[in-house]
């Protein structure tokens, strides 16, 4: 209740001050023409004419007052509502970044497993894959890929160091495990 009470302590004020114009007008009206109600139009013509220019001038001025500050609130909200777009944005595109470097990876790992089903099956004796592919140029494919893995698991490790928190790698650059093959 007094949280409430202290949000709304300005349109409370407003309200008092308008209650007790309003009051304050009757009261001083009545006391100088002593008088109850009047059956003459003029008397209640000049009574509507004394409370618009006493109480009908505050309350205009306070209604400029309320507009001008609904106007300050909805520009702050504005500017807040704007800011937040702008890094909704931005994180999106650094997810978006991301998200496209993971799939380059994804691309990556499904080429270096289809270049060790192509030399299982080279292994196997299969004559029926391309000329072009032996052993040694699958291992220097599987290799290529190797390397574009962790390039991309690098520029993804650097991205998120400028971008976020330093984080400790979790990639290890690591020669590929079929290198002592070729070394042969």
């Amino acid at each position: 209740m007094k949280q409430l009470v202290i949000r709304n302590l300005a349109l409370i004020i407003s309200g008092l001050i308008l209650i007790g114009l309003t009051l304050s007008s009757l009261v001083l009206f009545f006391s100088k023409f002593n008088g109850g109600l009047s059956g003459n139009q003029q008397d209640w013509g000049a009574f509507g004419s004394y409370l618009s220019g006493t109480v009908g001038v505050v309350a205009a001025c306070l209604a400029v007052i309320w507009l001008m500050i609904s106007v300050h609130l909805q520009k702050k909200e504005l500017n807040h509502l704007k800011n937040e777009l702008a890094s909704s944005a931005e994180e999106q595109k650094k997810q978006t970044y991301i998200s496209a470097l993971s799939a380059l990876i994804s691309s990556s790992r499904q080429a270096i497993a289809e270049h060790q089903n192509d030399l299982i099956a080279l292994n196997d004796g299969d004559e029926h894959l391309h000329p072009f592919f032996d052993k040694t140029h699958l291992l220097m494919s599987i290799d290529n890929e190797w390397a574009r893995i962790n390039f991309y698991q690098k520029q993804i490790e650097q991205y998120l160091k400028e971008q976020y928190v330093k984080t400790e790698s979790n990639f290890v650059d690591s020669s590929a495990p079929w290198d002592e093959i070729l070394e042969e």
